[in-house]
């Protein structure tokens, strides 16, 4: 993704990994077949020819107010275990100089926000070190949807988290808040909000009890960055199919919603695993939904 612009807020995209997955492992409803039928407006770029695997990017946003150094979703993190996960397993990835080569170093971070609290979304929160899990970013504020916090921490002290769900929190999340560098937040906690900017969790519900997207306006240019409520194009023609969700009903009528308030605007939708350029517009094409990317 090439920089963006909002007025004074810049947003640039850093990457950790380019991926492709079987649709079924993807969304659990969803065939070989179904990719098929819509591989004809999907093309090379979001479809691998032969195997129809769908093609993904990790990546994290970095946005810099004029106050503020904002980093949204911290993709897998490296030497983290996640057998369940070979793709994610022990990564060894340049992660960190990818961010360093955007002008910004671990301290230089104000704050850390995560649409949910998912393995692929909090890796980055902490690093190891002399065999410890610690901070990666030492001196941000770590914002994390008090709800979600709760709910994680219900299902694994009850022990309906599964085993994967529950490494991930105690990996990525419990070294963070021992450290004290998190601070729970309602689910439309704004960093900035003064004209002209604003930055604020936007609650997309479904894929996890209290998912959150992130809203980002200077001025009059806006945007939205979906997390998980959207996960490849293919669903903007079939937003039927939809990733294994704490509440699929909701996450669907979540993307509807979000289709409906992103579709022909001027409102920029920041995806999380869209394939690079990852950033672009939701358009009407002849009565089709579809995703035209900013190039």
């Amino acid at each position: 993704m090439k920089t963006q612009f909002f007025g004074d807020i810049r947003v640039d995209s850093i990457q950790e990994f380019d991926f492709a997955a079987a649709a079924d492992w993807l969304f659990p409803n969803a065939t070989r077949e179904d990719v098929a039928e819509q591989e004809h407006w999907l093309g090379p770029r979001l479809v691998e020819p032969g195997t129809l695997d769908l093609k993904m990017r990790m990546h994290m946003y970095l946005i810099r107010t004029r106050h503020h150094t904002i980093l949204f979703d911290t993709c897998c993190g490296n030497d983290k275990e996640r057998p369940d996960f070979p793709e994610w397993h022990r990564l060894r990835t340049s992660f960190l100089k990818n961010l360093a080569r955007a002008g910004v170093l671990p301290e230089q971070v104000d704050f850390v926000m995560c649409s949910h609290m998912h393995a692929d979304h909090i890796g980055w929160n902490t690093r190891l070190q002399d065999g410890e899990w610690v901070p990666t970013f030492p001196n941000a504020r770590y914002l994390m949807s008090k709800g979600e916090f709760e709910s994680w921490r219900e299902d694994i002290a009850t022990g309906v988290a599964k085993p994967h769900r529950k490494q991930p929190w105690v990996d990525s999340i419990l070294p963070v808040v021992d450290h004290g560098l998190a601070t729970f937040v309602d689910d439309d906690h704004a960093v900035e909000n003064e004209l002209p900017d604003e930055v604020r969790y936007m609650p997309l519900y479904g894929h996890t009890k209290h998912h959150c997207g992130l809203y980002l306006r200077s001025g009059s240019q806006d945007a939205i960055f979906s997390g998980d409520a959207i996960h490849h194009p293919i669903q903007l023609a079939r937003p039927d199919i939809i990733n294994a969700s704490y509440d699929r009903e909701l996450a669907k009528q979540t993307l509807l919603k979000l289709i409906d308030r992103c579709i022909d605007t001027s409102t920029r939708l920041m995806t999380a695993h869209f394939p690079s350029p990852t950033a672009g517009w939701v358009v009407n094409e002849a009565g089709q939904t579809r995703f035209r990317f900013d190039e």
